[in-house]
């Protein structure tokens, strides 16, 4: 794997929310992928793969969050996160930017496009930094999966 990718890996902050239990991220330097992140958590394979299907997942790095979910995409697709998440999340936004300290210029992603292994993969829709936040009290985002 080239130095770019290892250092990538390295400094950004994986990060899964589970609506019933809350935010688990990394440590700052460990190099762990979502799954890896859930295995070492002590969630069964199972249980890993539905929850990387179902529920925000991201990561925060160079003042960028990105934040999206879902297992399978081609090559060149994109992993998003579904409208019917954005609740868990809006739950969650206060403490991502305490713990994150997110501020007037993070930049917000709702998707990653899938490259190739061994490329950077690019963060995709990008939006404003009240996203989150003017949703926090909205009641159509009150939806039920």
């Amino acid at each position: 794997m080239n130095e770019a990718i290892i250092d990538y890996h390295e400094r950004r902050r994986p990060f899964v929310i589970i609506p019933e239990i809350g935010i688990i991220f990394s440590r700052f330097g460990n190099a762990f992928a979502h799954n890896e992140l859930l295995q070492n958590c002590g969630f069964s394979e199972e249980r890993v793969h539905e929850i990387i299907e179902n529920f925000p997942r991201g990561y925060f790095l160079d003042n960028r969050l990105v934040i999206y979910q879902g297992e399978n995409v081609a090559e060149g697709e994109s992993w998003t996160l579904k409208p019917e998440n954005y609740k868990f999340v809006c739950s969650f936004y206060s403490d991502l930017c305490r713990i994150f300290k997110i501020n007037a210029e993070t930049r917000i992603f709702l998707g990653v496009k899938r490259g190739r292994p061994g490329e950077l993969w690019p963060a995709v829709n990008e939006v404003g930094q009240d996203f989150f936040a003017e949703k926090e009290n909205n009641i159509a985002f009150d939806i039920v999966p």
